[in-house]
């Protein structure tokens, strides 16, 4: 009977996978070795929300290619904060350097999948990116790096 019960009830309340286009995006907090940023303080500007671990291959892959076409775009009004769920500090700071990325758009959650910035943006299902507008609104869900400047510009 528990069975057909909890059977029952996923069927009505499907497991949510991610945050989807037009959400408001969930405040989130950070601390790098250089400065603290939190979405409240970057309303105006864009933000290129990535999440990525140094075991997660095409999370890291995703994570070099977003910084250098943010870099080569040119562009002023996005900002990349780049959030690593790697449990050792030390590993986040060697994937850092041996991927050539700008230390100041790179932040460490120590608590891993365990953190409430996972919890809260339901990744429970895999790594994901948002682009989150000025307002706080997410405008596009893994989009492709090659394509951001056209999505900001629209």
């Amino acid at each position: 009977m528990l069975a057909l019960i909890l059977l029952f009830s996923s069927a009505f309340n499907p497991v949510k996978t991610g945050l989807k286009e037009g959400e408001q995006a969930p405040e989130l907090s950070l601390q790098n070795a250089e400065d603290s940023v939190s979405l409240q303080s970057l309303k105006g500007r864009y933000v290129l929300l990535n999440f990525w671990a140094g075991y997660d291959a095409p999370s890291r892959m995703e994570n070099i290619r977003f910084a250098r076409e943010i870099d080569k775009s040119g562009l002023e009004n996005i900002a990349l904060v780049s959030v690593s769920f790697d449990t050792n500090r030390k590993v986040f700071e060697e994937t850092i350097k041996r991927d050539g990325l700008n230390a100041a758009t790179q932040f460490y959650d120590k608590d891993g999948s365990r953190s409430d910035i996972f919890g809260n943006y339901r990744l429970n299902k895999g790594f994901a990116s948002y682009l989150i507008s000025p307002e706080g609104v997410i405008i596009a869900k893994d989009p492709n790096p090659e394509h951001l400047t056209k999505l900001i510009r629209q």
